[in-house]
């Protein structure tokens, strides 16, 4: 079982904030995973998303995609639908292929006004119409299990929903956070992980080639309608160590763990060592930190003369229409 752990986005310490730089500070902390954030909109070029996974390559960097939180493949607003399949996730998964990312995680839909297997029936449809757009792109496409009961994406309607569509790039992302919370605090105990991963491992050792898992990991602050903000993992809600006891009863291929606490770095590091210390994971050994410069901006002598000539002028130009004779 190969094991890579690592941030929701550019760690915080990062002293650039673009996603080159964050792989590179991934990189330096001694993780191996990246979750690029498009969270607020697809933005990045072509380019960049080629020269950002070839620095991933040459660092050992697995990238992960987190696609727009606007996306909702069941949405009663026309625009909004379309937008959510021929846009946002288009556009996520071919930048995905571009650089090299294994694959794209999203919040698949809510329910709205309709019932659950209404629900059901539209996102699988707006699925199809995904799968055949973007069928020549090898990206695994993870629909992420929701936190709060109005949102479709319970374990179960995922893995049901990978298995009718019928596609091997469908892998539900696990959040474990999230399922906590619409359980209004389900994830107590070791058995309670092992029941999840049971259901997932019996679905990707059936119906998908590789036992491949992605998972969300942080704790979670929730009310009785579900999540209600990410908390740093040593509140235990639910319990890192409880999952990795859990995840040793299971022989899965790869497993991705993301970050998604407000400290993403801190306890990225804090998974790693854990599963170090229990033997799922080997240090990761970082032979040359790569160097991150901050730009700071010169400001050459003529051009702070220029602004402050700028300055004088504007002051000279208020004076003189206070003091002009009214006509």
């Amino acid at each position: 079982m190969r094991i890579f752990v690592g941030p929701a986005g550019v760690p915080i310490s990062c002293p650039k904030k673009d996603t080159i730089s964050g792989i590179k500070c991934v990189y330096n902390l001694g993780l191996n995973l990246m979750e690029v954030q498009f969270v607020r909109g697809v933005k990045m070029t072509e380019e960049m998303a080629q020269e950002a996974g070839k620095v991933a390559k040459e660092l050992g960097v697995r990238l992960s995609i987190h696609a727009p939180y606007y996306i909702n493949l069941a949405s009663e607003r026309p625009d909004v639908l379309e937008k959510s399949i021929n846009e946002w996730l288009f556009k996520s998964i071919k930048l995905a292929s571009i650089m090299g990312a294994r694959c794209v995680v999203f919040h698949p839909a809510a329910y709205g006004k309709r019932t659950p297997e209404e629900t059901f029936e539209i996102v699988k449809n707006s699925l199809s119409r995904l799968l055949e757009l973007v069928k020549e792109y090898d990206v695994f496409i993870c629909p992420e299990t929701t936190g709060k009961s109005g949102q479709f994406g319970t374990v179960d309607e995922l893995i049901r929903l990978a298995i009718e569509m019928d596609d091997e790039r469908i892998y539900p992302c696990i959040d474990f956070a999230h399922i906590h919370a619409r359980g209004v605090g389900s994830i107590k105990t070791q058995e309670a992980f092992e029941e999840i991963l049971g259901k997932y491992y019996d679905f990707v050792s059936e119906y998908r080639p590789a036992k491949y898992l992605h998972i969300h990991f942080s704790s979670i602050e929730y009310t009785e309608k579900g999540e209600k903000a990410h908390l740093p993992i040593e509140a235990k809600e639910p319990d890192f160590e409880l999952f990795v006891e859990a995840l040793k009863k299971f022989n899965f291929d790869e497993v991705e763990i993301v970050s998604e606490s407000p400290i993403l770095e801190q306890d990225a590091i804090k998974m790693r060592d854990i599963l170090i210390r229990e033997g799922l994971m080997k240090p990761i050994i970082v032979k040359q930190p790569v160097e991150i410069v901050k730009r700071k901006r010169k400001k050459a002598g003529g051009e702070e003369q220029s602004k402050k000539q700028t300055k004088q002028k504007r002051s000279k130009s208020r004076s003189k229409k206070k003091t002009a004779p009214k006509s």
